[in-house]
């Protein structure tokens, strides 16, 4: 007995290797996922594992009895065809077929000679696959309706706490007709397939970004003096980054005064950066040594429209620091204060910063990196366990773009995306005035 078993990190590359090695003639025997690399199972990637053999008497044998161990995820209702013959034919390896009548293909399909429906074959396929993401994920409920399974896939592939996404699930499944019991002869999966795969993915977006708080972006408040916006947050996170994106936006697309203070002393090269950034704005800035100095450089600013603030990124865990920081914002009363946290951040240490920078009277949140996040779950998370508002997200670099209103429909469409790399923020027209704080009003709905 001739047996080859193949690994590749997906399916179709598994069963491309087992077509070019094999040939077509092939037979599908077994499929397992499997994880290797890391260290104590940290940072272990997932394989595809594909058993196949070209052996003639293994296929005569495997075909002629109908094993019941031979692979049937995926099969729909009231066909009794392998699957592996429909997946098989589906990337060009042909399953050679028993005698006509004989186990596992019915005789019609026998007699007449009559091709597989193409579309059974690419529902072969989802099934199958999806069942291999799944079939390592011993939490998930048996109860998930057919047309929903990807999307729990999905979001819990991008963390989101188990709790929500059965919430999220249980909300929705209304919303589907999930709650109604199935007609006599009508079974559950002629009853999804009614659900356009559009409708579920919008029933979806609706009740996640229902369930979260209208965006709350920078808002100039004052009419007669400066709206002053300090950023806080541990280190690391692009606070400094992030307000020079919102200068130069308020700035340049918006036409507004804006001046900068800094009390980012203990990281030279922040201040050099900011210092650069607004001598290409023109902007004034001004550094802050002390909290007596911050009633200065406030006056010093009268007359602009907004002030920012940067401050120097203080350890959650440093409580002196963050005391000492309360003094600077004490003497500055800001109108808003946004804290900044990376997505690339643990949930616990995202958590406890929440806990900690509270005491700064922040109430807005700035998540940043999210091209370098592994899920955006946290997002979610954070925002229906804490009494905060989103403000901005921020994908990249580049100033003044790479930012965008945090919206609540934003929220929802990244965590149901497949990938973990989001599509950047919305393109400006060259000379467009449609600005981030100006499309505030669209983010307050979703």
């Amino acid at each position: 007995m001739e047996l080859k078993t193949y690994q590749a990190r997906s399916m179709s590359d598994a069963l491309a290797r087992v077509k070019r090695e094999l040939g077509k003639g092939a037979m599908i025997l077994h499929t397992r996922t499997i994880r290797r690399g890391g260290i104590l199972g940290i940072g272990a990637r997932t394989f595809v594992e594909i058993t196949a053999t070209a052996d003639p008497k293994v296929i005569a044998a495997r075909s002629g009895a109908g094993r019941p161990d031979e692979l049937r995820a995926g099969v729909p209702a009231g066909s009794s065809a392998p699957v592996q013959g429909r997946v098989a034919a589906a990337y060009g390896i042909e399953k050679p077929a028993p005698a006509a009548g004989g186990p596992g293909i019915p005789q019609s399909a026998a007699s007449t000679g009559a091709p597989h429906d193409i579309r059974e074959d690419l529902l072969a396929i989802r099934g199958m696959v999806r069942d291999l993401l799944l079939q390592n994920d011993p939490a998930r409920p048996a109860d998930v309706p057919e047309e929903l399974i990807e999307h729990y896939t999905r979001m819990i592939s991008h963390e989101v706490a188990r709790g929500l996404v059965m919430e999220i699930i249980d909300r929705v499944r209304p919303r589907l007709g999930e709650s109604e019991a199935p007609m006599d002869g009508e079974d559950r999966e002629t009853r999804s397939q009614g659900v356009s795969a559009e409708n579920v993915r919008e029933e979806l977006l609706r009740y996640i970004g229902e369930s979260l708080p209208p965006a709350a972006p920078l808002q100039l408040v004052n009419e007669n003096r400066p709206t002053i916006v300090a950023l806080v947050g541990p280190t690391g996170v692009g606070k400094t980054t992030t307000l020079a994106k919102l200068a130069a936006h308020m700035k340049l697309r918006e036409g507004r005064s804006v001046g900068l203070i800094t009390i980012d002393s203990y990281r030279i090269a922040a201040v050099e950066q900011l210092k650069t950034y607004a001598q290409i704005m023109q902007i004034p800035l001004i550094p802050v040594t002390s909290p007596a100095e911050m009633g200065d450089a406030i006056r010093r600013l009268s007359s602009v429209d907004l002030i920012l603030i940067d401050t120097a990124g203080r350890s959650q865990k440093d409580d002196p620091r963050i005391a000492e920081l309360r003094t600077y914002l004490a003497a500055a009363v800001p109108d808003q204060v946004h804290l900044v946290l990376s997505t690339t951040a643990s949930e616990a240490a995202i958590r406890q910063a929440i806990e900690k920078f509270s005491v700064l009277g922040a109430r807005q949140l700035i998540f940043t990196k999210l091209d370098e996040a592994v899920g955006f779950g946290v997002i979610l998370n954070v925002l229906r366990s804490f009494d905060l508002r989103l403000s901005y997200l921020t994908t990249g670099q580049a100033v003044p773009d790479d930012i965008e209103v945090g919206s609540a429909r934003r929220v929802a469409e990244l965590i149901l995306s497949p990938g973990v790399t989001p599509a950047g923020p919305p393109a400006e027209t060259p000379g467009s005035h449609a600005s981030l704080p100006n499309r505030a009003a669209a983010a307050q709905g979703v």
